[in-house]
């Protein structure tokens, strides 16, 4: 197969005889086997510049391995295919949530020499280095010649809150807050709880907060409050909530806290959606 010498990737030169690949274990697919190791040097090369290691993602490693059959059937090299589109929309299309991807493509005789270029060209060193990717996954082929096709998709997976757990550090995290601030404990209610779940709940599925029909709702449905405070966060930080001024007025004395993490297919892909209502009794 014959590559453009001109390509957003790097490129091995080396002459050097192809290494050994590790045996497959139990039926393995010997270059699944080899993703793996190179997957081993991605995490190598991070360790040494002291950031966590990637998780590796077996969807991603499809959609990878899948972009190298693709290249090799319709012999083409690039980030960009005429069937599939870029990464980010091949990621889209296997469902795989996330919130930031990036691709490296090599072509080498071994993973060795494919890893050490791509280190040694920039953009693709950003991918590999990136403190903000979680995971990745790689896809290996041979081309007609011997050569290694690489394809490495790197993502930011979408956290996993419990919204629960969640709910009790903020509720538990503003009335700490306010004793160190010589402020009385806000007893929880019940009502007021529900009410602030509902609002989250909307908000996740419009897609932002709505705050009148919170008061709309506050005004019918329960009339034991002299005044009301609320505040709506979309975040992906509890202390943001706990630190806010909303919760250290004077005035309350119970509130009430609903957590709702964002789907992952939305725009704000597992953010939490936090409603706090403050109140006064009457």
């Amino acid at each position: 197969m014959r590559l453009p010498a001109l390509v957003a990737a790097c490129w091995a030169l080396a002459l050097t005889a192809r290494a050994a690949e590790a045996p497959p274990k139990g039926g393995e697919d010997p270059l699944d086997a080899l993703a793996a190791q190179m997957a081993e040097l991605v995490n190598r090369d991070r360790a040494e510049h002291k950031l966590p290691p990637l998780g590796y993602h077996k969807g991603l490693a499809a959609v990878a391995r899948a972009h190298c059959a693709d290249m090799r059937a319709n012999r083409f090299f690039a980030h960009d295919s005429p069937r599939t589109g870029s990464a980010k929309d091949r990621i889209a299309a296997a469902r795989i949530p996330n919130r930031g991807s990036g691709e490296n493509l090599a072509f080498a005789l071994t993973i060795e020499v494919a890893e050490k270029n791509l280190m040694n060209s920039p953009k693709h060193k950003e991918n590999i280095l990136s403190p903000q990717f979680t995971h990745v996954g790689i896809g290996l082929l041979r081309a007609d010649d011997g050569h290694l096709m690489v394809t490495q998709v790197f993502i930011k997976a979408v956290p996993i809150h419990d919204v629960a757990a969640v709910r009790d550090q903020i509720a538990e995290g503003v009335n700490k807050e306010r004793l160190a601030k010589g402020l009385r404990r806000l007893l929880p209610d019940d009502a007021l709880s529900e009410l602030a779940l509902e609002h989250s709940l909307r908000s996740a599925k419009l897609g932002k907060h709505d705050p009148l029909w919170l008061e709309d709702q506050i005004s019918r449905r329960d009339k034991r409050w002299r005044l009301t405070i609320g505040g709506y966060y979309l975040t992906d930080k509890p202390d943001e909530v706990i630190r806010s001024d909303i919760a250290f007025s004077p005035s309350p004395d119970h509130f009430g806290v609903g957590v709702v993490q964002a789907p992952a297919e939305s725009k704000q892909a597992g953010s939490l959606w936090v409603t706090i209502l403050c109140a006064q009794k009457k």
